[in-house]
C-alpha cells in the first residue's frame, strides 16, 4: 500500500467512522454508552484537523515536485539537442582549422578530445549529473574555440542554464516533499492512536449495549492491510505499514570516448 493510498484510506476510515458514530450516540439507550460514542467521535474529528490538513500538503507538495521532475526531463532534451548542434560545430571547426598549415593538428586534435570527448549519442546515454558536467566542460571548450558569441555557443549556453535553473527548482521541491513527509509521518501516528482509542470507547459502548452493529463501525487497523479500503472487504494488499521511501538517482556507466575522424588526404 503507497504513502498516499494509506492515508487516504485511513482518513476515509476516521471520517466515516466519526460521521456513524455521533450519528449513532444519541439512538443509543445506556447513557454511558452514549457519553462513550460521543466522545469517540470527538477524538476522530480532533484528529482529523492535522492529520487531513498534512495529507493534503503531502499530496500537493509530491505533485509539484512530479511537475518539477519534468521540468528536469525537458530541460534535459533541450541540453542534448544543444549539444548535438554543438558537437557537430565543434567537429566542422576542428576540420577547418587543421586544414591551416601553420596549424599543430595533434594538440587540436587533444584539445577537442577534452573538450567534447563524447557523441551526441554518448551524451543522451549519461545520467543527469554527469551530462550536466559534461556539457559544463564543452562550453568551456567551446567558448574557447569557437568563441562566446557564435549562435551555436549561445543557445547551448542558454540550454545549460535552463536546465541548471531546473535541477535546483527539482531539488527544492524535493525537499519540501521530503518535509512534507516527514509532517505527515507524525500526524499519522497521531490519528492512528485517535483511532485506536475511539474504538476502544465504541467497543465499551458495543458491551453496555450488546448492540453488534456497533462493532461494524470501525475496524481494527490491521484489517486494513487485508482490504482496499472499505471495511469489510478482503481483497489483498500490502501486509506492512508504508515507511518512507529512498529516492535513487539513476545514473549511466560512463561511456567510452569517440576518437576524432582525421580528415583524408584526398
Amino acid at each position: 500500500m503507497s504513502e498516499t493510498h494509506f492515508d487516504l484510506t485511513l482518513k476515509a476510515w476516521m471520517e466515516r467512522a466519526a460521521d456513524q458514530v455521533r450519528t449513532m450516540a444519541p439512538k443509543t439507550a445506556h447513557a454511558r454508552g452514549q457519553q462513550a460514542l460521543v466522545l469517540a467521535a470527538d477524538l476522530l474529528d480532533e484528529a482529523l484537523l492535522p492529520y487531513s490538513a498534512a495529507v493534503g500538503e503531502a499530496l500537493a507538495e509530491s505533485e509539484e515536485a512530479a511537475r518539477a521532475a519534468e521540468a528536469v526531463a525537458q530541460a534535459d532534451v533541450a541540453m542534448e539537442g544543444a549539444y548535438e548542434r554543438l558537437y557537430a560545430t565543434a567537429q566542422s571547426n576542428y576540420y577547418l582549422a587543421v586544414a591551416d598549415v601553420t596549424a599543430n593538428p595533434a594538440l587540436l586534435k587533444e584539445r577537442l578530445e577534452r573538450g567534447m570527448p563524447l557523441p551526441p549519442s554518448g551524451f543522451r546515454a549519461l545520467g543527469l549529473d554527469r551530462s550536466r558536467a559534461v556539457m559544463e566542460v564543452a562550453l568551456t571548450y567551446a567558448n574557447d574555440a569557437l568563441g562566446t558569441e557564435h549562435a551555436v555557443v549561445i543557445e547551448a549556453q542558454v540550454a545549460f542554464d535552463g536546465f541548471v535553473q531546473a535541477q535546483k527548482a527539482a531539488n527544492a521541491e524535493n525537499s519540501d516533499a521530503v518535509l512534507a513527509m516527514q509532517k505527515l509521518f507524525a500526524a499519522r501516528d497521531e490519528a492512528r492512536r485517535a483511532y485506536v482509542a475511539a474504538r476502544q470507547f465504541v467497543e465499551g459502548a458495543l458491551s453496555l449495549n450488546e448492540n453488534e452493529s456497533l462493532r461494524q463501525l470501525m475496524l481494527p487497523l490491521n484489517s486494513m492491510y487485508r482490504s482496499s479500503g472499505r471495511p469489510g472487504d478482503a481483497a489483498s494488499a500490502d501486509a506492512d505499514a508504508p515507511d518512507a521511501g529512498e529516492v535513487v538517482l539513476n545514473d549511466a556507466p560512463p561511456v567510452q570516448p569517440t576518437p576524432v575522424v582525421e580528415p583524408s588526404g584526398e
